[in-house]
């Protein structure tokens, strides 16, 4: 038995066939680059301030001046300075042109990484990964039915071999990204918070047992009132959180107020959200007339994440940080440079890559003017420092009917929508499991 449970527990290595897409990977974030990528400085040491584009003119010069041999850069190459790029996780090429089985050893990201649900369903249908990651799911299943936890006596028994699974995948990942691993909390028990401190407690003994740092893994929760509490008693026990489904200022000022790691912000939901709605207020503390405003310059997606930006970083400095995530496009990641964390799809990536930034540009002729990049900064810690909030926006909700009211109809319509999602995967994935298990028994 003992020979059995150290084997059960031995944590699972990069595969043979696995291989990083691109050339490096840095601590927190960082994109994988076709060339030698950038050093990336973490976002405490990063300049805070714009530049002004100089005026192009001719001189005469008494002598002559080299041409200039500073390269140009990539509009990715400077927004990676000004924010931690974060590739989305786990990829699935299932289009892969050379059709060979090593396809998604090569699914793999280079600066985090995001243990979910939906991940783990994409992991079992696809065949390729049903036959990589097959036997790290049949070791949890065994691992539980083996040293029976005592939490299976309140998650139930499927429902320990599925966190074990996530464990397996996740400390995976771990060796092979430089930043943190996050893993989701099952959002049945979004509402429940002692079912979520109970999960996050079991899945954080299993990453203990396999010897993954604390300050390696973020804990996934729904920003919901329980969820926040739940995250609220973690930090304090020492295990970091991450605040997921975040589309209002509510949500995040409250989880700020927890003490939270991080919170992530949806734009391009958001956004959809006000399309789909045009009648919906956007600013409660603006005029009446911001109903239905079609004013081209704003985007309801960007100005939340500007928001909540200025005041975390206003009255949180150096605690719970932003990450922006669901971005559409290009623009959108331009659009809020200097955000803490920015979370970009590897279409979005290689776009930014091949995109020249006049940063470095090379006139040909004179490497005596200096030219700024054309990424500039829009969000800064200077810029949140003069932002202003309104007594109202500052006081903190109480208790679950104001936090619930405090979200607005595009809070609470998006968080209930993404639950219900998040949910039918978990309900998706335990006949895998339940079938796996039959097989072992």
């Amino acid at each position: 038995m003992a020979a059995t449970s150290k084997m059960l527990n031995v944590r699972p290595r990069v595969l043979a066939g696995e291989r990083r897409r691109g050339g490096t990977s840095l601590r927190s974030a960082a994109p994988a680059l076709r060339k030698p990528a950038p050093r990336l400085r973490s976002f405490e040491e990063r300049g805070a301030g714009g530049s002004v584009r100089p005026s192009l003119s001719l001189r005469a010069v008494s002598s002559y001046d080299a041409p200039s041999s500073v390269s140009g850069g990539t509009q990715l190459e400077q927004l990676s300075k000004l924010s931690f790029v974060v590739r989305n996780s786990l990829i699935i090429d299932d289009d892969d042109a050379s059709g060979k089985a090593d396809a998604f050893g090569n699914a793999v990201c280079s600066s985090a990484a995001a243990v979910t649900s939906r991940i783990l369903l994409k992991v079992l249908r696809n065949p390729v990964g049903m036959r990589q990651y097959e036997q790290p799911i049949e070791s949890a299943l065994a691992y539980v039915e083996n040293t029976q936890p005592v939490e299976k006596d309140t998650l139930g028994l499927v429902h320990c071999s599925l966190d074990k699974a996530m464990v397996n995948l996740g400390s995976l990942l771990s060796e092979q990204v430089e930043g943190k691993v996050s893993t989701e909390v099952d959002a049945r028990f979004a509402h429940d918070a002692d079912k979520i401190v109970a999960q996050v407690t079991y899945l954080a003994k299993l990453y203990d047992e396999v010897g993954v740092s604390r300050e390696k893994i973020l804990y996934r929760i729904p920003a919901t009132w329980a969820g926040i509490q739940a995250a609220r008693t973690l930090e304090q026990r020492g295990l970091h959180t991450l605040m997921t489904l975040v589309c209002s200022f509510a949500q995040c000022m409250a989880a700020a107020e927890a003490g939270v790691s991080v919170v992530q912000l949806y734009v391009g939901r958001v956004r959809d959200w006000y399309k789909a709605h045009p009648n919906a207020i956007r600013n409660p503390d603006g005029p009446r007339e911001d109903a239905g405003s079609s004013d081209p310059g704003k985007d309801p997606g960007h100005d939340l994440v500007t928001k909540c930006y200025n005041y975390l970083h206003k009255y949180h400095p150096h605690g719970t940080k932003i990450m922006a995530g669901d971005i559409r496009t290009k623009e959108d990641a331009l659009h809020i440079a200097g955000c803490d964390y920015i979370a970009l799809s590897p279409a979005i990536i290689k776009e930014l890559e091949l995109t020249p930034s006049s940063l470095g540009y090379n006139d040909g002729l004179s490497a005596v003017n200096s030219y700024p990049s054309d990424v500039e900064a829009a969000l800064t810690p200077a810029k949140a420092q003069r932002a202003t909030f309104t007594e109202r926006q500052l006081r903190a909700a109480q208790s679950e009917a104001d936090f619930d009211r405090e979200m607005g109809d595009c809070g609470r319509d998006l968080l209930g929508k993404s639950l219900k999602r998040y949910c039918d995967s978990i309900d998706q994935l335990e006949p895998y499991f339940t079938k796996i298990a039959g097989r072992t028994n």
